[in-house]
Order: C-alpha cells, then sequence, then structure tokens
C-alpha cells in the first residue's frame, strides 16, 4: 500500500470545508469559493451545497436591500428540506402537503421540528435548473435515451446552472414577486432554512428540468414565552 498517497488523501479530505463553515461565512465570501461556481450535475445534484447556496443568496438580497443577514436554523432548514422533498415525492407544488397530514401546514412542520418561533413564513417556488432563452428547442437523443433543450437557431444546447447562479435566480425570482419579496426581505425575521430538490428524472420530460425550492423564516420567542 502507497502510504504517501493515503497520507495525502487524509490531508486533502480535511480541507475539505464542512456545511457548517460554508453557512458561517458571508455571502460574498461564499460566493468567492470554487465550490460555489461548481456547475450543477442534475442526475446527482449536491443538495447540501445547494441548500447553502440558497441561504447565502438569501442573506445577498438582503443584503444588498439594506436588511440585516438571517441566521441559518436547523430546524427552520429541516421543516424547508422536508417539503421540498415531499414536493418532488409526490410532485406538486403547493404550502399544503395533503400527502403526509402530520406536516399539512407551514406551522406543523416548523413545530414538528421546534417550538422556539413566535413568528413564521414559507416561500416556494419551482424553477427550471438549465440556463435557457424563454423560448428553446426540444428533441429526443435516441442513443441516450433523453431530451436535450436547445436554441432552436443555432443548436446549441442549454447547459445547467452552476449551484451560485441557480440560487441567485431562484432568490430573483422570489424577489419579483411582492408577496415572496415581503418574506424575504422582511427586517422583523431573524433566521431561516432554505432547500431545494430537483426533479427525479431530468432529460426523461418534453419540459426542461427544474427544481423545487423553499425558504422558511422565523422571529423566535421570547424565553419566558417559550418556557410556557
Amino acid at each position: 500500500m502507497n502510504w504517501w498517497i493515503v497520507f495525502q488523501l487524509g490531508q486533502w479530505l480535511c480541507q475539505i470545508t464542512s456545511p457548517q463553515e460554508l453557512y458561517s461565512l458571508s455571502d460574498q465570501a461564499f460566493f468567492a469559493q470554487s465550490i460555489a461556481l461548481q456547475p450543477m450535475v442534475l442526475n446527482k445534484p449536491d443538495t447540501t451545497l445547494l441548500d447553502i447556496a440558497l441561504f447565502q443568496a438569501t442573506n445577498e438580497a438582503r443584503r444588498l436591500a439594506g436588511v440585516a443577514p438571517l441566521q441559518y436554523d436547523p430546524a427552520l432548514f429541516q421543516a424547508a428540506r422536508n417539503h421540498a422533498e415531499s414536493m418532488i415525492q409526490f410532485d406538486y407544488v403547493a404550502h399544503e402537503d395533503f400527502y403526509q397530514l402530520d406536516e399539512l401546514t407551514l406551522l406543523k412542520r416548523i413545530q414538528k421540528q421546534t417550538h422556539r418561533f413566535g413568528r413564521v413564513a414559507e416561500n416556494i417556488g419551482q424553477y427550471q435548473t438549465l440556463d435557457t432563452a424563454e423560448w428553446y428547442g426540444i428533441r429526443f437523443n435516441t442513443r441516450r435515451q433523453q431530451y436535450e433543450y436547445l436554441d432552436a437557431e443555432s443548436k446549441q444546447l442549454y447547459q445547467p446552472y452552476n449551484y451560485a447562479q441557480y440560487a441567485r435566480y431562484a432568490v430573483s425570482q422570489w424577489l419579483n414577486s411582492p408577496h415572496h419579496r415581503a418574506n424575504l426581505l422582511n427586517p422583523a425575521f431573524t433566521h431561516v432554512g432554505c432547500a431545494g430538490r430537483l426533479s427525479r428524472a431530468p432529460f426523461k420530460q418534453r419540459r426542461a428540468p427544474f427544481g423545487r425550492l423553499v425558504q422558511n423564516f422565523g422571529i423566535q420567542r421570547l424565553a419566558t414565552q417559550i418556557s410556557r
């Protein structure tokens, strides 16, 4: 066995930034990381990196709007992740989860994880994961048995966003909606959990692959309220 290779591999693994470290970075520091610029592999996405990118893009939007950044909260994240996974698994886009009645509403989903928040809000969205023009062509590749999405004139294939681009694109869509924008930029909210899950069979449908994304916002209760 080549112990030098094993040693070098161990050194490399030790240098990998943990998810918690990536959450603790400022949005500017995070988006300067090469890891944020990795193209999304739609058949096998790094969902942890996607969740972190959504969190950082949320705080980037708040910073640019002059609003204080939100803190990452694991309970809000878990509620967001569960809902994003449910929307992909059962193929729907809605705030109500009729497939899992113990997680029917936002409040139920969050209170299943924690009772620390006195006020909560949720943004959801479905956004495609390919950077296409508004109108694009579709063809079926019989050799690969999948659809391809291309510029109708040049025939150039459209490629997936990288993690930074996709997170920023999703946040920009929320900002373009008055209700979602009000949640995202609300200075009263102090904590957030963000999660996204991608379509299970990318390139197997005529429509472009997509992600279903969730932001859960919260304001913590006072300690005296929690104890009651």
